[in-house]
C-alpha cells in the first residue's frame, strides 16, 4: 500500500505543476527552455552538472528526495543529447532501495543511461534478478522487467 501512496503522490504532482514534487527539477527545465542560444544552454547545463557532481561526492548527506531529483536532472540532460559520464552508480543505488519511488527512478535511469556494453551492467543484472525473483511486489517486478527489455543484452539473457 505504501508504494501505491507514493505513486499516487508522484502522479498528482506531475499532473499539477504548481505542486511539483521536484521543484528544483521543474525550475531547471524552465531555465533550459528559456535559454536563447545553444551556448547559453550548454553553459547552464555545465553549471548544473558541476553542481550535481559536487552533491554526489557528498552522497552521505543527500536526502532521498535530492538523490532522485539529481538523477532526474541527469536523465533530462542526457535526453537533450549531452554526454553523461557519471551518476550511473547513484542510479544503481536507487534500484537497491526499498521504496517504490526510488526504484522507479533508478530503473528508469539505468534503462536510459546504460547500454549492453556498460561496465555497470553486471550490477544491474544482480538487482534485476533479485527484484524479479525475491520481490513479491508486481509493480517492482514490472520495473525490473522493463529495464531488461530496454537494455537488451546477451548478458541479461
Amino acid at each position: 500500500r505504501n508504494h501505491l501512496r507514493c505513486l499516487r503522490h508522484d502522479r498528482t504532482a506531475m499532473n499539477n505543476p504548481n505542486k511539483s514534487a521536484f521543484r528544483g527539477l521543474s525550475n531547471f527545465i524552465a531555465e533550459i527552455r528559456e535559454c536563447k542560444t545553444p551556448e547559453n544552454e550548454k553553459r547552464r547545463i555545465d553549471k548544473e552538472l558541476g553542481n550535481i557532481r559536487k552533491k554526489f561526492k557528498e552522497a552521505g548527506k543527500l536526502s532521498d528526495y535530492d538523490k532522485k531529483k539529481y538523477v532526474w536532472k541527469i536523465m533530462y540532460i542526457h535526453m537533450l543529447g549531452y554526454d553523461i559520464d557519471f551518476g550511473h552508480m547513484e542510479a544503481l543505488n536507487l534500484i537497491t532501495c526499498e521504496k517504490f519511488s526510488e526504484k522507479q527512478v533508478g530503473y528508469m535511469a539505468c534503462s536510459l543511461l546504460l547500454n549492453e556494453t556498460s561496465e555497470f551492467l553486471r550490477l544491474v543484472i544482480n538487482s534485476v534478478r533479485k527484484d524479479i525473483v525475491e520481490n513479491k511486489n508486481e509493480l517492482i517486478q514490472s520495473l525490473a522487467l522493463s529495464t531488461v527489455a530496454n537494455i537488451g543484452s546477451q548478458k541479461i539473457a
